[in-house]
């Protein structure tokens, strides 16, 4: 097990504190079939945690034809934050577990910040729109560091602007690419797979906590007592 009396927790956003990972399916695979491109459940299951550039870089690969390829990388992602704002409006909400953990960290005075991959605008908003906004004094997006998930950048900058060291850092994250992401960044991790994802993959096996079932069980306790006394 981890060492014990941590110092701050870093969350992933989109399936871990947000329930958006299907409302982000719905969105994606309408707005990317108006290009001709299929996403269908297996290419999102790969997406998932890797963030908008591996997204494009992808559907570059796979369909070169693609009239989406043509439109300037800015505009793709203003696009596409821009139809997944408007449909995830009204649809997305926070998973009470980590909403309770949040209090408890507060009321410890427990630095918490966001790193995701999704770009700033979509953290805003979406944040904001479910109340959690000023939860947060820290918000990276990987769009503000060289490289995204699985390689550790967003986490360590996160880590830089709190003014805690890696190794001192909890990270949350409900992807593959996160776990490894936070290894990489030499900090203690608790997965939260989801499970309609299918049986979680080998490398949440990395991690120093597993909620199974997801971020619907998490513990905010068990956390508490294995990280934080």
């Amino acid at each position: 097990m981890h060492p014990k009396r941590l110092k701050a927790c870093l969350f992933d956003l989109d399936g871990t504190i947000l329930d958006s990972e299907p409302v982000y399916f719905e969105s994606d695979r309408a707005f990317l079939a108006r290009f001709g491109i299929d996403y269908d459940d297996e290419f999102n299951r790969h997406m998932v945690g890797r963030g908008v550039g591996e997204m494009f870089r992808v559907i570059e690969e796979r369909w070169p034809e693609s009239p989406l390829n043509a439109v300037p990388w800015a505009e793709r992602v203003r696009l596409k934050d821009r139809h997944y704002l408007d449909h995830a409006r009204g649809r997305t909400r926070a998973f009470p577990a980590v909403v309770r953990l949040l209090d408890v960290l507060a009321a410890r005075g427990v630095p918490v910040a966001v790193a995701s991959g999704s770009s700033p605008e979509v953290i805003d908003e979406t944040l904001r729109h479910t109340g959690l906004r000023e939860r947060f004094g820290v918000v990276v997006s990987a769009s503000e560091v060289p490289r995204g998930k699985p390689e550790p950048d967003v986490f360590l900058e996160a880590a830089r602007r709190l003014g805690v060291a890696p190794v001192d850092c909890l990270v949350f994250e409900d992807s593959r690419y996160g776990v490894l992401a936070a290894k990489a960044a030499g900090m203690a991790c608790v997965g939260v797979p989801d499970p309609r994802h299918g049986p979680a993959a080998p490398e949440f096996a990395r991690a120093d906590m597993v909620f199974a079932e997801g971020p619907e069980t998490l513990d905010p306790a068990l956390v508490m007592e294995t990280f934080f006394t």
